[in-house]
């Protein structure tokens, strides 16, 4: 392995103290500003949506912010409490935004790749920290957690600070600095509770660590009766316990008093539940042991909001060296428990670290292999650190192999002793790795209408909606005039973060005293669910007014079968008092139907897409649901070039709801081939949807003289 840094090393010698030892950090401090770059990127935006974790995680925040230093926080499940301290910093600097909460949790993710450096180069070497950093800042799956405002992201940065804390602990000589680290590992030890459920595995994963180390060392102070060493030993496990206790002892106070909510959630989820593993214990456990050791290199977590579905944690080299680093591992363990282990402790450490991330790996996949919907990238979030360390040693190990037969040699030339040749493969892998991410994140992963959907964009978008109608507007309203029925204002921790306080919840048949309470001579807006029935609230707006329909995104829940409206909004501005109608430029149609104007706008290329606004009214109630046609005309052919059909705005305000005196904003999108060209038209006509027979357009004596209305299209 010598081969893969003696060139650089011999390089390193000749520069001044200083200077070598900020050479020496170059890689990591490249390697973090590029992982900074890719978690940092468009945050608040990409991913899409803010969902509903995130949501109550930035309500808890704030409650932090009103002075509510809670430890663990019991909204939605439970949820312990370091993360939501993160992003109240977060949201005292960006407000109620999704860049608050996921800058927060960006920083979280770049903070853990400087951390896993220093575990794994105080476990092994500081080429495997510096490779295990680089493949997690491009790693798929870190990249994803550190974009996104879930708890769990904070297990690994504290996880890969208690490592880099213990094994510096262990490979130091100096009394003072070996009681510091271990102090400051048990209080990351102690720490880690309050990050994710997934972290009560760390408990167990100490133990068996410890025990691993007291019989190692057993094995040396037999072989060289050192007593000195033992006391000194002794003093860091006390150092250790005492600090974890010191830290986790108001969680553990707290924990006397909510044993069943703190334990509750891992019982929803366990597969120890038979509605969960279907009476087949035993299979439910096998079947999440293949698909959990899969993960890695053939299958990954299907959940959107986690992972690009089903893409492995490796994919490309990444895979065949986390298996290779496996196997190293493997090797090396067999071969510590077959060598006696010197007077020098630091060997020991040397020596026990590969079982160790090892026993990491395998301790933190507990958690979503003893759970439903295995492999789930949360529940395993604690195994990632060590899987990139194992990857790194795998990759360590092949390099050194080709450099060790000479198969390398032939790119020194080639390099001119810029670079050694087992650092320039390593770099040009890293590469194509970080192209893969890349091109699967950003060209790939965020643009899927299922990532969407799984991280309920339309919260974001309806929270847009409410602020840009109550803010910031010559036309703004008050609270009490934005209406948000209760079907899509309960349980939405999301909206309530994004835009709470800035709406009225109305019930969906119209009971209650909102009605009475409201300004009848201010404007409403409504948001409704429009897949139930909102007809009651529909008569509720005011009257007469100029009623417009926004149309929301869709939406599909974990468990719909397809994707649905989120919702519609419709903004009523009551007409001023004693306005008389306007007549002139207007087209009067049978049933009463009058055409109060046209407008078309847009037309921007690629799309050529082209809206067609128009403004209808109508003097008496109308009984028939009749279709409106927009048909775009080219080169004087009656037949269209493009064409669009369908009940008055979007079909959410069919004819027969109209009221008498409002006048209805009806919008109509189409795609021109070409665009607009010279002499080109746009013909407007109602046909009757059973026989399409269309209505007539009458004259001012109110006698038929068309069936439709023919304008002028853009130039």
């Amino acid at each position: 392995m010598r081969a893969l840094s003696d060139y650089n090393r011999a390089r390193l010698r000749l520069l001044p103290m200083r200077r070598r030892w900020l050479a020496g950090l170059l890689p990591l401090i490249l390697i973090v500003a590029i992982g900074a770059a890719l978690r940092f990127y468009r945050v608040g935006a990409l991913p899409p949506g803010l969902y509903r974790d995130e949501g109550y995680y930035g309500l808890d925040a704030l409650r932090v912010l009103k002075g509510d230093f809670s430890l663990y926080f019991a909204a939605n499940n439970g949820r312990e409490g370091l993360f939501m301290y993160v992003l109240a910093a977060g949201i005292a600097h960006f407000g109620r935004t999704p860049e608050a909460l996921r800058a927060a949790s960006a920083c979280v993710g770049t903070l853990t790749i400087v951390a896993i450096y220093f575990a794994a180069r105080n476990m092994f070497s500081p080429r495997i920290g510096a490779l295990s950093a680089a493949i997690l800042a491009l790693t798929f799956w870190h990249l994803t957690i550190s974009r996104v405002a879930f708890r769990a992201v904070t297990l690994p940065l504290v996880l890969c600070a208690m490592m880099a804390f213990i094994f510096a602990g262990l490979r130091t000589n100096v009394p003072r600095l070996r009681i510091l680290y271990a102090t400051l590992a048990g209080a990351t030890f102690g720490l880690a509770f309050y990050t994710y459920t997934s972290a009560q595995l760390v408990l167990p994963l100490v133990a068996l660590y410890g025990l691993s180390l007291w019989v190692s060392f057993r094995r040396k102070l037999s072989t060289h009766h050192d007593e000195a060493t033992r006391r000194r030993r002794l003093a860091s496990a006390i150092a250790f316990i005492a600090a974890g206790l010191v830290v986790v002892a108001p969680l553990l106070l707290w924990l006397t008093r909510h044993t069943d909510l703190y334990f509750g959630r891992a019982g929803q989820v366990s597969i120890l539940n038979p509605d969960i593993n279907g009476g087949d214990l035993v299979g439910a456990l096998i079947a999440n042991i293949g698909k959990t050791a899969g993960m890695f290199t053939f299958q990954g977590d299907r959940i959107w909001r986690h992972n690009l579905s089903l893409r492995p944690v490796f994919e490309g080299w990444l895979a065949p060296a986390f298996v290779l680093g496996l196997a190293v591992c493997g090797w090396r363990w067999r071969q510590s428990r077959q060598s006696r282990f010197g007077a020098d402790i630091s060997d020991s450490a040397t020596r026990i670290a590969p079982q160790f991330v090892l026993l990491w790996l395998a301790v933190m996949l507990i958690p979503t292999i003893l759970a439903e919907d295995a492999p789930h990238f949360l529940r395993a979030i604690g195994a990632l650190p060590a899987a990139c360390i194992i990857a790194a040693i795998g990759m360590e190990a092949a390099l050194a192999w080709l450099s060790r037969r000479g198969i390398l040699a032939g790119l020194t030339a080639f390099l001119r002793r810029s670079m050694s040749p087992p650092a320039f493969v390593a770099t040009l892998l890293l590469a194509v790795s970080a192209i893969d991410t890349v091109n699967d994140y950003f060209n790939d992963y965020i643009h899927r209408e299922l990532t969407r959907y799984w991280l309920e964009d339309h919260n974001v978008q309806l929270a847009r909606l409410i602020n840009a109608h109550a803010t910031g507007d010559p036309r703004a309203l008050p609270p009490t005039n934005i209406w948000l029925e209760d079907r899509l204002a309960n349980d939405n921790p999301s909206l309530e973060f994004l835009a709470g306080g800035r709406w009225r919840t109305v019930s969906a048949d119209g009971s209650g005293e909102w009605l009475a309470e409201r300004n009848p001579q201010l404007p409403v807006l409504l948001f409704v669910d429009p897949n139930h029935n909102w007809s009651t609230l529909r008569t509720t707006l005011p009257a007469p007014a100029t009623l417009r329909v926004i149309e929301g995104p869709l939406a599909q829940g974990d468990r719909d079968p397809s994707p649905r409206r989120a919702f519609i909004g419709v903004r009523a501005d009551p007409a001023p008092a004693g306005a008389a109608q306007r007549n002139e430029a207007t087209v009067r149609f049978e049933e009463g139907i009058t055409l109060e104007s046209a407008a078309i706008r847009g037309g921007a290329q690629p799309t050529n897409l082209y809206t067609v606004t128009l403004t209808w009214r109508t003097s008496t109630l109308i009984r028939e649901d009749y279709a409106i046609f927009v048909h775009w005309l080219r080169d004087g052919r009656l037949q269209p070039l493009t064409q669009a059909d369908s009940s008055p705005a979007q079909g959410y305000l069919p004819m027969p709801v109209w009221r008498i005196g409002d006048r209805i904003v009806d919008e109509h999108a189409l795609s021109v081939p070409g665009g607009a060209q010279p002499g080109d038209t746009v013909r407007i006509g109602i046909y009757r949807r059973a026989d399409n027979r269309r209505l007539a357009v009458l004259d001012a004596q109110g006698k038929p003289t068309a069936d439709s209305v023919i304008i002028p299209a853009p130039q």
